[in-house]
């Protein structure tokens, strides 16, 4: 099936899911089997989507960080143009009619497969997000590793965010680790450094935004240091959200373990509690375990499409 949106087209090869969770879109662009996405048109259980609606859209085809526990790592082909990512949030919006409209808080994501900061046309697709989606609830996110040499992109993503989402952007950076020696194992390409990425936090949070996330995929054996946490960043600018390691094929293959959701659990309520001390905001934030059985963390269903011989 083909559907048009302005002078292009994508096909649909697949849709998973469970409607009162999330469902995945995998689409197909320009005619070519390289050239495969996802999409997810999702939920936050048991909000129902009149109050919260989270649309996540990827950034490339495929994703040259080749992170060792995610599933999107495969054979990279590139940058979406602006259209096709605008084409993404088009096809969710399309599934709820008038939905965009009266939804409270419609969360547009560009945290799926691929770096965004690795696409300058994700600038442009934000710059005209508001007018695709024309509805009071929008708010933009974006979920980095941070990678090196990419100073420009990041301050023109401030420019983006004073102009249309003040008070309704959450940027999130994927840090993984405490330990910049596990961090490099597990964000294998040049990324900011703990330093860096708090001067640059600093100078993005502004009055009335929202905090900037710290986001800790916790693997059993990387480390997790409250006291460096508090040492370098303000609880007045920078919240943490503590996830597990999804259980990805790739994640799975290279022998990687959660904390969460482990009988390790225990061993983070002391580092929460001296975060808490600190005055830090801390979301656990475990999910809802229908999305692993739908296979909706980044790049699984593109992983079994292909598998599967893109039929």
């Amino acid at each position: 099936m083909l559907d048009p949106v302005g002078s292009k087209a994508f096909e649909v090869v697949k849709i998973y899911g469970d409607a009162q969770v999330a469902e995945v879109g995998v689409l197909r662009f320009r005619g070519s089997e390289r050239h495969i996405i996802e999409v997810v048109d999702g939920l936050a259980p048991p909000i129902e989507r009149e109050r919260k609606w989270i649309i996540n859209i990827s950034t490339q085809f495929g994703c040259p960080v080749h992170c060792p526990f995610c599933d999107a790592a495969f054979d990279y082909a590139g940058n979406l143009d602006t259209e096709e990512l605008l084409m993404q949030v088009t096809w969710a919006l399309e599934r709820h009619p008038g939905m965009a409209k009266i939804c409270r808080k419609l969360k547009v994501h560009f945290a799926r497969m691929g770096e965004p900061a690795y696409n300058p046309n994700v600038l442009e697709a934000m710059d005209r997000l508001p007018d695709v989606v024309r509805g009071e609830g929008l708010w933009c996110c974006v979920a980095t590793v941070a990678p090196s040499g990419r100073d420009d992109w990041f301050e023109r993503l401030y420019e983006v965010k004073e102009k249309h989402f003040r008070g309704r952007f959450q940027l999130q950076f994927s840090v993984q680790s405490t330990s910049e020696e596990v961090r490099d194992r597990l964000i294998p390409v040049k990324h900011w450094s703990l330093e860096k990425l708090e001067k640059y936090g600093s100078g993005f949070h502004q009055p009335g935004d929202r905090k900037v996330v710290l986001n800790f995929a916790l693997a059993r054996d990387a480390s997790f240091d409250p006291r460096r946490v508090a040492d370098l960043f303000d609880p007045d600018r920078f919240a943490l959200k503590l996830t597990p390691i999804n259980p990805t094929a790739t994640g799975r293959d290279n022998g990687f373990e959660t904390v969460l959701r482990s009988d390790r659990d225990k061993m983070l309520k002391d580092a929460i509690a001296q975060l808490t001390e600190h005055g830090f905001d801390v979301v656990i934030s475990v999910g809802d375990e229908r999305e692993d059985q739908i296979g909706s963390n980044c790049g699984q269903a593109v992983r079994v499409e292909r598998k599967n011989g893109l039929q």
